[in-house]
């Protein structure tokens, strides 16, 4: 097995998948002006995906025994992206925020699964730097995640 590539594809995933989980720490302002919200309301897009995120990893973990892991992370990435491609067409902030929940149970299938994953695949030789690479894409990706939405956001508005 090449370990760079599944290094790669590790920190690749964790990027994705926190920098979606945190983009719209950077917009939470404008969410406040267009749905007419207090700073502790608009903060809820978050709440409400780490929330649904911590949920949902112990059901997903399971459910990944039964199907298999690799097609829960690929899963898990696709639908927490298509989701985020739906959220700036919430026509209200109640959807937005169903959304959000659905997106943080989506990016849960890969934080948890994602190390069991690497030790079948790595086996013990090469799972630690693996998940140091998966934990530093976590890392990346929040961080990403919270600056090009705020980028984005000054030109194109939360919707873009």
């Amino acid at each position: 097995m090449d370990t760079r590539r599944v290094k790669l594809a590790v920190a690749a995933a964790g990027i994705s998948s926190f920098a979606l989980l945190y983009a719209p720490q950077a917009v939470l302002p404008q969410l406040a002006a267009q749905y007419h919200l207090d700073a502790g309301a608009a903060s809820l897009a978050i709440s409400v995906a780490t929330g649904a995120l911590a949920i949902g990893v112990l059901p997903i973990a399971t459910l990944s025994e039964v199907v298999g892991r690799r097609p829960v992370i690929l899963t898990s990435v696709l639908a927490s992206a298509v989701l985020g491609l739906l959220l700036p067409l919430a026509p209200s902030y109640p959807v937005l925020l169903v959304l959000r929940a659905l997106q943080g149970v989506a990016i849960a299938g890969f934080p948890g699964v994602a190390a069991a994953y690497l030790v079948e695949q790595l086996g013990k030789r090469g799972v630690a730097s693996a998940v140091g690479a998966m934990i530093a894409g976590n890392s990346v990706g929040g961080m990403l995640g919270r600056l090009s939405t705020g980028f984005t956001a000054g030109g194109l508005g939360y919707h873009g």
